[in-house]
């Protein structure tokens, strides 16, 4: 039985370049770890009332954006692409040195 946790990237594409959103697309989709039996889904859904991130940073350079739930301002969240088939995510306490370790995901 896998642990399943969804969200709901928030974004205006109209703000975004081309580069952005073509960056962001790579991460949607459904994401597992085996060893933590955890699954991720990362959509693309506005004004949804539950599980609703915001994204706040997009680093097309190292492929990586953060992004932040609307529930709870605290907890940022690194999602890193490796390639097709794997990213890292990796949370972090908003205006803290504290970092979790990255925890791999395949599709």
């Amino acid at each position: 039985m896998y642990q399943l946790q969804f969200i709901n990237l928030d974004f205006n594409p109209s703000t975004l370049t081309k580069e952005q959103l073509n960056l962001i697309q790579q991460f949607l989709g459904n994401w597992k770890n085996q060893s933590l039996k955890k699954s991720i889904s990362i959509r693309y859904e506005r004004h949804t009332l539950l599980n609703q991130y915001q994204i706040i940073q997009i680093d097309s350079n190292h492929q990586r954006i953060k992004i932040l739930p609307e529930d709870n301002q605290q907890i940022i969240y690194t999602l890193d692409y490796e390639d097709s088939q794997h990213i890292l995510i990796q949370t972090s306490i908003h205006h803290s040195y504290g970092t979790s370790r990255p925890i791999r995901y395949e599709k």
